[in-house]
């Protein structure tokens, strides 16, 4: 960086910190650093443009605390962040995902290896992360995402945006979520450019990802991962959702041990392992996986709407 370069840099982050911080105004800032006025207003539109500021208005009533203590109460939650019902369900989901934004970009130490699942929650949360989020971290993919050869993986996209935002790297997952048998999953893991992308996936030290309601029109039976008679066959097994791609019944238990071992992705043993796992659920059709991934400890942070939990507490956990 050339002297002249530090010197502005300095001078923008003086002024900055003098008028957001100090709270001093135009007049005192120039004052009292020997500037014009007209100075201090180019510096300080130079740090709202150049990224040294970032403004951010926190509503304190857009939390429900009450719903966020009981849920702590009840589960083995390091943080629970219970997001107050907009006026519509995309509203409501618009602010649970830059809830998710914000957090993500609060965590410290600032993580070096992320593990990212996908969907259309995980699409939204991306959009919403701040530029430079994290310190040029690895963003991993946890679970398989492609369907079929030829069709775009729409998890790809996803990975790439949340690492872009960082300055990243982005490891895309280059396998389906679900195979037709056993053998082929475990041949698939196997591959190096498969194992590796895994092996980076461990050592995320932070988890980040959306839980699937088990239903007809999810993004699984949209993206092409399972049939409609999937979903059926599943749901007469006891499943209720899926926490990357894991069916699990609503005591937080593996479905069927023969559909598991057709799964490419972090095992959920693994995904337990994480120090930091953040759960994203929001709408009613996804409290019976909500509740059934806090039983099974999956999570220790849940980021959700103000009616999911409810209806996640509303019932009694299976003894």
């Amino acid at each position: 960086m050339k002297p002249d370069d530090t010197e502005r840099r300095d001078a923008v982050v003086k002024v900055c910190e003098l008028y957001y911080v100090r709270g001093l105004n135009h007049q005192s800032i120039a004052e009292e650093l020997g500037f014009s006025r007209w100075k201090v207003s180019r510096l300080l539109e130079v740090g709202r443009t150049e990224g040294f500021v970032q403004v951010r208005v926190h509503d304190p009533y857009s939390r429900d605390a009450d719903l966020e203590a009981e849920l702590l109460h009840r589960y083995s939650l390091e943080e629970a962040v219970v997001v107050r019902d907009r006026a519509t369900l995309s509203q409501t989901i618009r602010e649970v995902c830059n809830h998710a934004a914000q957090l993500m970009a609060q965590i410290r130490p600032t993580p070096e290896v992320v593990g990212v699942s996908w969907g259309n929650t995980m699409a939204h949360v991306a959009a919403q992360l701040p530029d430079g989020w994290a310190d040029s971290p690895t963003v991993v993919q946890l679970n398989g995402g492609v369907a079929t050869l030829g069709r775009i993986p729409p998890a790809a996209q996803t990975i790439v945006n949340v690492a872009k935002r960082a300055h990243g790297e982005a490891l895309v997952l280059p396998c389906p979520a679900i195979v037709g048998s056993a053998e082929l999953a475990s041949a698939l893991s196997r591959d190096p450019s498969v194992a590796s992308v895994l092996a980076q996936g461990r050592k995320a030290s932070v988890a980040l990802y959306s839980l699937g309601a088990l239903r007809a029109d999810s993004v699984l039976v949209e993206s092409g991962c399972l049939t409609r008679a999937d979903v059926t066959w599943l749901r007469g097994k006891g499943g209720v959702g899926d926490v990357l791609g894991h069916f699990i019944n609503g005591v937080g238990d593996i479905v069927d041990q023969g559909w598991e071992a057709r799964t490419i992705g972090l095992s959920t043993e693994e995904l337990k392992k994480v120090d930091t796992s953040i759960a994203v659920a929001v709408g009613l059709q996804k409290s019976a996986i909500t509740r059934a991934a806090l039983i099974g400890g999956y999570s220790n942070i849940l980021i959700t709407s103000q009616s999911t939990a409810r209806e996640v507490l509303r019932e009694k956990d299976p003894s």
